[in-house]
């Protein structure tokens, strides 16, 4: 049997929604391959955190954080944006595959773009591992 895909998400605790859809682990219902830690701010997460995560053995890596304009902490989420996009530092290593990143920026009450979003991207990333994994 195949080892479960495991997509870290990194969420802030004012996004979407998500509580009532998590398990003790931290399990996402519906996508047994999504896990999700929380932060008070995506402005708090850092690079070197996905990073850790992908190198850790994590296929892919979701930052969720308030939708661009609407941080309770001011500018978290705009931060947290500008460091994936290289455009301020510190920033992603040039080694991380891009394709095993995605930023959502949404609000409290998009629980189901969440879903739908994370679902693709777990998706995708299968397609890239399946595609390694073929000779």
């Amino acid at each position: 049997m195949a080892e479960p895909k495991r997509i870290i998400t990194l969420l802030c605790e004012r996004a979407a929604d998500v509580n009532s859809l998590l398990d003790s682990d931290g399990k996402v219902e519906g996508i047994p391959d999504l896990r999700v830690v929380t932060f008070p701010c995506s402005g708090m997460i850092q690079p070197l955190m996905i990073e850790a995560a992908l190198k850790a053995g994590a296929e892919g890596v979701i930052v969720c954080g308030c939708q661009i304009g609407d941080c309770y902490y001011r500018e978290g989420n705009k931060m947290i944006r500008e460091r994936l996009l290289g455009e301020r530092p510190p920033g992603l290593k040039k080694t991380v595959d891009r394709r095993r990143v995605m930023a959502l920026w949404l609000s409290r009450l998009q629980r189901q773009r969440f879903l739908s979003e994370s679902k693709e991207f777990v998706a995708k990333v299968h397609t890239l591992d399946d595609a390694q994994s073929k000779p």
